[in-house]
């Protein structure tokens, strides 16, 4: 359903010989396995009209800390022929670039446009396609997701849309997938990891705590109450918080047009391999464990708590992320292999 639509509405932009335009936030950070972009763009790709696109550059927008050698090449199959094009090599009519995505985890700084951070200029983007299955590291993320007057991915992804059918394919875990991720995937391999270091190297509870911790999770909310938000969002966008994308747009000369719609939203259940899951946890929480043993490490060296103090931080966060890659798991740990829930979304512009 999701797929129909997008390609539908991507017949029905008229580019006039300008490139098609695609946004992928794919978090943590872009990776072809797992993701949906590839597939949504291979859609695009053997469904193209008749009268095709010129050629279409794909944005990713890529963490800080991001290596250029990693970006996903798109579609995968490259090289081959777009939309019908003869088997000329230099025929392909993908183009892929990367900007820097804002850290919405670690919190936003106001700009001279507020609290918003668009990374392309409004009204431009004709796809944009935000993917996220594992939970956030921190509430910051999702605590303004929805609200059009805080820093907010959601907000940012909206008013970079092109008015004429712009369409935002959102991805989401609700409350009850993000519980299944931390008790089904996570959980079977980090917490015996856990109780195996405090044990062994004589750790307090509090350490493991802290690292096995997933805080935004309780914040996350149901599908149902993520669907009323994002009806509600689309409504404060076209009534009330009109002055938001009025403001962004003039600021890159466009018109501040177009009506955001909700046009689909429905749950559906992702099983992920441990490979993938782990990478992503891997590059989303190093910086919090790291920071985590650092200060426990640091409180022990204070309080001179035995030979504790005298271990180096550097190995205890290189045993938790090396564990939770690929440590053999204990049949009684053994992780359910089931789906979890995340909330997909498509919004329009038109």
């Amino acid at each position: 359903m999701a797929n129909t639509l997008i390609v539908s509405s991507v017949n029905t932009v008229s580019l006039n010989g300008r490139a098609f335009q695609v946004l992928s936030h794919a978090l943590p950070s872009p990776s072809i396995p797992g993701h949906v972009f590839p597939k949504i763009i291979k859609r695009i790709h053997s469904s193209s009209p008749t009268s095709p696109t010129v050629w279409v550059n794909l944005l990713h927008a890529v963490p800080g800390r991001f290596n250029l050698a990693d970006l996903p090449t798109s579609p995968p199959e490259t090289p081959g022929q777009p939309f019908g094009a003869s088997d000329d090599y230099f025929t392909t009519k993908f183009f892929s670039s990367a900007v820097t995505a804002v850290d919405y985890e670690s919190g936003v700084k106001p700009t001279a446009l507020g609290q918003h951070r668009p990374l392309a200029a409004p009204e431009t983007i004709n796809l944009s396609i935000v993917e996220r299955y594992i939970p956030p590291s921190s509430i910051n993320e999702f605590v303004n997701l929805f609200n059009t007057r805080g820093p907010s991915l959601l907000v940012d992804r909206l008013v970079e849309l092109a008015p004429n059918n712009g369409c935002l394919v959102f991805i989401y875990p609700t409350l009850q997938g993000a519980q299944t991720f931390a008790n089904n995937y996570l959980g079977p391999i980090l917490d015996p990891l856990l109780r195996t270091m405090c044990v062994v190297n004589g750790y307090s509870a509090d350490l493991s705590e802290a690292i096995g911790r997933m805080p935004a999770i309780p914040h996350l909310l149901p599908f149902d109450t993520m669907r009323r938000r994002a009806l509600a969002l689309c409504t404060e966008l076209n009534g009330g918080a009109a002055h938001i994308r009025k403001r962004l747009s003039q600021a890159e000369g466009a018109s501040a047009t177009g009506t955001f719609t909700l046009v689909h939203a429905a749950t559906h259940q992702v099983t992920l391999e441990r490979k993938i899951w782990a990478d992503w946890w891997i590059k989303q929480e190093k910086t919090r464990v790291r920071n985590e043993v650092g200060q426990y490490f640091a409180k022990a060296r204070q309080y001179k708590e035995g030979e504790v103090a005298e271990k180096m931080p550097i190995q205890v966060v290189r045993e938790v992320l090396d564990g939770v890659e690929k440590r053999p798991v204990n049949r009684m740990d053994a992780v359910v292999n089931m789906g979890f829930e995340v909330g997909v979304f498509v919004v329009r512009r038109g």
